[in-house]
């Protein structure tokens, strides 16, 4: 199961058990309050953090530009935010909510990165997937 994932405000997270994923003998739990199937002990239920809320720091300011398609957008934050990284001028609000997701990942919390839109069907769909990205390169950064 990818501990990180991009969804839009209709879709599920998507469990996927690995072929030599071993959950026998593990009492299964249904939480209904989020609607979610997870093993008790191994992992939680997934913290949802809504990307493109107006208060959010890692909202893509890309879209609703005149004459930009949201393909045009998303690789447009993606080219922002990695030119950013490079030149080590990420802002610190930026820089302290990816700080705050690594540390969240490393906890063993998994992680649903919502766009608002209704479904995420491609890479092209969410600037959510360049921070995927950019939270597993941090994360492997640490280690």
């Amino acid at each position: 199961m990818d501990p990180i994932q991009v969804l839009g405000l209709k879709d599920r997270r998507r469990e996927v058990q690995v072929k030599d994923e071993n959950t026998a003998g593990q009492l299964l739990v249904k939480n209904t309050h989020a609607e979610e199937r997870y093993v008790r002990g191994m992992s939680k239920t997934a913290k949802r953090h809504y990307i493109n809320r107006k208060d959010c720091p890692v909202k893509n300011h890309f879209l609703g530009l005149p004459k930009w398609s949201r393909e045009d957008a998303v690789k447009a934050f993606d080219t922002y935010l990695w030119s950013q990284h490079q030149k080590d001028a990420i802002e610190k609000p930026l820089k302290d909510w990816f700080n705050a997701r690594v540390k969240e990942l490393m906890a063993g919390h998994n992680l649903d990165l919502i766009d608002d839109i209704d479904f995420v069907t491609g890479n092209d769909d969410s600037h959510g997937f360049t921070l995927k990205n950019y939270i597993e390169y941090l994360a492997k950064e640490i280690y």
